[in-house]
C-alpha cells in the first residue's frame, strides 16, 4: 500500500503496529483484508519522505535549488499555452525545458489533428517526391516530425539525391537502379554477395570486377549484355 504525501502534512508516529489517530485513518488491510501492522522500514522511509517535503516547502526550493512553481506561474502557463514564446517572455527567470517540462506535468498538450482517408491518400502522392518546404505547406498545422512519422508508418520513402557520377557508365547505372529501388549501396552488397564492393570501393577504381557488377544487376532484377556496333567503313 502506497501512502501518499498528500494524506501525510508532518511525520506520524505508530503504535501497536498501527497508525494512531494522527495518522492514516484505517488500519493497513492485506490480500483478504486482514488487519496487517505497518513495518518499522516503512514508517521510518516514510518520515524521512515527509521531512524532506516539508523542507522543501518551507524553503520554497528544490534540493537542486530550483524554485518552486507557484500558482500565479502556472496560470501563465495556462493562460499561454502553447505559445512558448509567449510564456517565456512573462516567465524570464524559467528556462524553455523548464517551461515545457512544467506544461508537460500539467497535462497541458497540443490538441493533434486526426488524419483522414484523404490525407493518407494526398500524403502517399507527395511524400516521396516533394520537398519538405512543400510538403509542410501541404498539411498545415502539421510538424515536419509528424509527417515524417506518419510516412514512415506507412512504409513510405522519401527521394535521395542521385550519387555522383564515376568515370564508368555501368556502375553509375547500376547505383542508380539502386537509388530507384529505395536502396543503398550496403544493401546492394548483401543482395549481390559482393562484400564492400559498391559500399566503398566501386567508385575509386579504376579497374572494375564485371563479375561482381553482373551479380548486382542480377540481384537488381537486370541483365549485363554486350551490344556490338557494325562500323560499315571497316
Amino acid at each position: 500500500m502506497f501512502l501518499g504525501a498528500e494524506t501525510y502534512r508532518s511525520p506520524r508516529v505508530v503504535e501497536s503496529g498501527e497508525l494512531t489517530d494522527r495518522g492514516l485513518a484505517g488500519v493497513r488491510r492485506g490480500r483478504f483484508g486482514t488487519p496487517m501492522a505497518y513495518r518499522s522500514t516503512d514508517i521510518e522511509h516514510l518520515h524521512k519522505s515527509l521531512a524532506a517535503q516539508d523542507r522543501i516547502r518551507r524553503a520554497g526550493r528544490t534540493p537542486n535549488g530550483h524554485a518552486l512553481w507557484t500558482t500565479a506561474e502556472r496560470a501563465v502557463l495556462k493562460k499561454w499555452f502553447p505559445d512558448y514564446i509567449a510564456m517565456k517572455m512573462r516567465l524570464p527567470e524559467r528556462s524553455m525545458p523548464a517551461i515545457r517540462g512544467q506544461c508537460h506535468l500539467m497535462g497541458l498538450s497540443t490538441p493533434k489533428p486526426a488524419w483522414t482517408a484523404a490525407d493518407r491518400a494526398r500524403l502517399k502522392r507527395l511524400f516521396p517526391t516533394v520537398s519538405k518546404d512543400e510538403l509542410i505547406a501541404a498539411f498545415p498545422g502539421r510538424t515536419w516530425t509528424s509527417l515524417q512519422v506518419s510516412g514512415y508508418q506507412m512504409g513510405l520513402k522519401r527521394w535521395r539525391k542521385p550519387y555522383v557520377k564515376t568515370s564508368h557508365p555501368v556502375i553509375d547505372d547500376v547505383r542508380e537502379a539502386c537509388r530507384a529501388k529505395g536502396h543503398f549501396m550496403p544493401d546492394l552488397d548483401v543482395y549481390a554477395g559482393t562484400g564492400k564492393y559498391f559500399s566503398k570501393l566501386a567508385q575509386r577504381r579504376k579497374k572494375h570486377d564485371f563479375r561482381k557488377v553482373d551479380k548486382a544487376v542480377k540481384a537488381l532484377g537486370g541483365t549485363l549484355t554486350i551490344e556490338w556496333c557494325n562500323d560499315d567503313s571497316a
